[in-house]
């Protein structure tokens, strides 16, 4: 028998054995039918390779399932807490058992192996990745700080990630796909809303790097600012200390300066979290 869970692990980058409950020494996987095991229905992933799945396939028929699934107990069947790309490739494989370890999981530690799990193994797609780091702080309410704990990932990351949820749907399905990369995707937040489709498709249709986007995005947005008559250019020295300000922050920060010496200092978020996070950042510092 597993002992039950205590409560969700602090895992710190460690893979899904640190998340999981500790087992006895006696226990030991055994064989399922794979008719018994439901999917997880909290998995991040939505988009699974055929052509990966198949290879897979390939492989368990040739060598067996090595590493046995994770499940636990659910409406009188059995659930998936790892191993879905193994479950779907046995099932492409024709297996009609496969061997598993049950564990006594609850709803809520469920959710947080499948999320950190996957985001560690890096085999989401950016929005993927941005979706389960939002569930986290969202369903979980963990912090950025905390998140990063957990899955092994610096805040500045997580909220790079975040900020691509901040795109229409159709442009995150862009990056999604891999078609925009998450620098091209950087250079789209930083345009307004109405021209971030038609910057989009030029880029996709060009193959625009993320150089070339940036430099057309500044082209295209010059003759959008409007400057106060006694707006004056950032010297050097401030851009730099902007720049710091942005890392230490992790979001964008704007200084408009006049020559009264009088200005504004806007800084960037991108939900209440987000706010949150900022504001224990500057009042810590």
């Amino acid at each position: 028998m597993t002992k039950p869970s205590e409560g969700p692990r602090k895992a710190l980058g460690k893979g899904l054995t640190a998340l999981l409950p500790q087992r006895d020494a006696e226990s030991a996987p055994r064989e399922l039918p794979i008719d018994a095991i439901q999917p997880n229905p909290l998995q991040p992933r939505r988009v699974f390779q055929a052509e990966r799945l198949r290879e897979l396939a390939d492989s368990i028929l040739a060598n067996g399932i090595i590493q046995p699934l994770v499940v636990r107990h659910h409406d009188g069947k059995y659930q998936l807490v790892a191993g879905e790309r193994r479950w779907r490739a046995a099932r492409l494989a024709n297996l009609t058992r496969v061997p598993v370890v049950v564990e006594d999981i609850s709803d809520d530690h469920l959710l947080e192996i499948t999320l950190v799990e996957n985001i560690q193994r890096e085999d989401l797609n950016p929005i993927e990745t941005a979706q389960a780091f939002q569930r986290l702080q969202r369903d979980l309410g963990l912090s950025h700080e905390e998140i990063g704990r957990r899955t092994g990932k610096d805040r500045s990351t997580i909220t790079n990630f975040l900020r691509l949820l901040a795109l229409p749907a159709d442009l995150q399905q862009l990056v999604a796909e891999r078609r925009l990369s998450q620098g091209h995707a950087r250079c789209l937040l930083g345009i307004p809303a109405d021209l971030q489709r038609e910057v989009a498709e030029k880029a996709v249709a060009e193959a625009l790097s993320v150089r070339q986007l940036e430099r057309m995005t500044q082209r295209m947005t010059e003759g959008r600012k409007t400057r106060q008559p006694d707006d004056v250019p950032l010297d050097p020295n401030v851009r730099a200390a902007l720049e710091e300000m942005e890392r230490a922050l992790g979001t964008k920060v704007h200084l408009v300066q006049r020559n009264s010496g009088r200005g504004r200092l806007e800084i960037e978020f991108y939900s209440p979290e987000d706010l949150d996070r900022i504001y224990s950042t500057i009042v810590k510092e």
